[in-house]
């Protein structure tokens, strides 16, 4: 069970998302199968896009960070963490004139020092702008799916057998009995173009039943015979 201080967070995140993927399919603590153990703390799904955010409240640790966004980026579109200002600590540059303010990055070696426009980091609480009037907590929803490919076969990880089955008859590919989830996987990263990848593993995540998350959304969703 997540705690207040998380929560608190998780519930920011949420109203973020929505007002950036309006009609996405928010989904907590959605398994990352095929990647570990980890588990996106919150996701939204479109029909084409899965994002992911992971959060470090102000009673969380780093260590894992490194690992769980190796293994996000894998499945996820666009990926992001987002963190108690506890988790940041002030950057300068050494050539930085003495009345360039110093500036907030996340105290960690992936970005610290590293990330200047906090791409991919959302520091709570929010600031209402970042530098340059930059709005914080963003992403371009119409840039995200294209501008990070991700391979197909990391993508269909994601996936039941079963559901790997129906994608792969509405594919016109073999999808019976006697196939096992590995060789469904192979044959549709094989038949099978990114976007109808991408679009298939949404199609399934928006409509699978998870223990917290939003209504199900059934986008001609429907099983083939073995």
């Amino acid at each position: 069970m997540s705690s207040a201080a998380e929560r608190e967070i998780r519930d920011a995140v949420v109203v973020r998302l929505r007002e950036l993927a309006p009609g996405a399919r928010i989904i907590h603590e959605l398994n990352v199968a095929g990647q570990g153990t980890n588990r996106v703390d919150v996701a939204a799904i479109t029909p084409n896009t899965i994002i992911g955010i992971e959060i470090k409240s102000e009673k969380d640790v780093l260590k894992r960070l490194t690992d769980q966004m190796k293994a996000f980026r894998k499945c996820c579109h666009f990926v992001a963490v987002a963190a108690h200002t506890k988790h940041f600590k002030e950057y300068r540059d050494d050539f930085w004139r003495a009345d360039v303010p110093s500036e907030l990055h996340l105290n960690h070696p992936e970005f610290y020092g590293k990330n200047r426009w906090e791409d991919g980091v959302w520091r709570y609480p929010r600031p209402e702008k970042l530098k340059y009037d930059r709005p914080s907590w963003h992403f371009d929803i119409n840039a995200t799916s294209w501008k990070f490919p991700l391979r197909s076969s990391d993508l269909l990880q994601m996936l039941w057998a079963q559901e790997l089955r129906v994608e792969a008859g509405r594919h016109r590919l073999p999808s019976g009995s006697r196939e096992t989830r590995g060789t469904l996987i192979q044959s549709m990263s094989l038949m099978m173009t990114g976007r109808e990848v991408a679009e298939a593993v949404c199609r399934q995540l928006r409509a699978r039943a998870f223990a917290e998350a939003d209504a199900p959304i059934f986008q001609d969703v429907r099983e083939v015979a073995a």
